[in-house]
């Protein structure tokens, strides 16, 4: 073959090649994400596909890494960050997941799903309450909450989460965001994570107060 239409060719391929490699190599550096990474993203698909006055009610995350993230590429993994937002003209909720490569989608998810995540009873039915709540309550745009990385920074640092762990090597981690007033009627302005350590035969439910940054046994409240 002749030389330069050699390297014609083989520049041509490359010039075709790159445009998905970089989306390639773009998709995995993105597939890691936060609680608040793609809340944009999320919203805005609401506003336009479900209601235009949708606003965030909660996050659950399923299968959160001890860095605060989803890894959206595992197929494996029921891994994710599940974002539930409300509308007052609806006074209903609807459910929207993540997707790699693509904008957020909605989600056939449903609270008694989530529900079920939570092993410890006392836990479970404070969280009954809450999610109860979410179809009238959602979180105030300006509300102040850290994201998950560092939610699972002060949690892991936590006496009993340490214990928890270390009994339960191989325990999973569930986290949900909701309004503080769904907890507390006189936090109106800002939401508490809640982060549930789980094994397939027990689990500790932690609550972040989002106010006092205190770490308390969802269960003892």
């Amino acid at each position: 073959m002749n030389y330069k239409l050699f390297l014609i060719i083989v520049v041509s391929g490359v010039a075709l090649l790159s445009c998905d490699t970089a989306e390639t190599i773009n998709n995995i550096i993105d597939s890691k994400i936060t609680a608040k990474e793609k809340l944009a993203e999320v919203i805005n698909s609401a506003r336009s596909g479900f209601s235009a006055d949708a606003k965030l009610a909660a996050i659950f995350g399923r299968e959160i890494s001890e860095q605060g993230e989803a890894d959206i590429s595992n197929t494996n993994s029921l891994s994710n960050f599940i974002y539930s937002v409300q509308s007052d003209a609806l006074q209903t909720n609807e459910f929207y997941i993540p997707v790699l490569g693509a904008g957020p989608v909605k989600s056939p998810v449903n609270l008694n799903d989530l529900l079920g995540l939570i092993k410890d009873p006392v836990s479970k039915n404070i969280l009954g309450v809450v999610f109860s709540k979410l179809a009238a309550i959602a979180i105030p745009d300006g509300a102040s909450y850290n994201d998950s990385p560092q939610v699972m920074t002060a949690m892991l640092n936590n006496n009993a989460v340490i214990n928890f762990r270390s009994n339960n090597v191989n325990s999973k981690i569930d986290m949900f965001l909701v309004p503080s007033k769904s907890l507390d009627s006189t936090f109106a302005s800002s939401a508490d994570w809640i982060v549930n350590f789980y094994t397939s035969s027990n689990s500790l439910t932690m609550w972040l107060n989002s106010g006092s940054g205190e770490i308390k046994n969802l269960s003892e409240l």
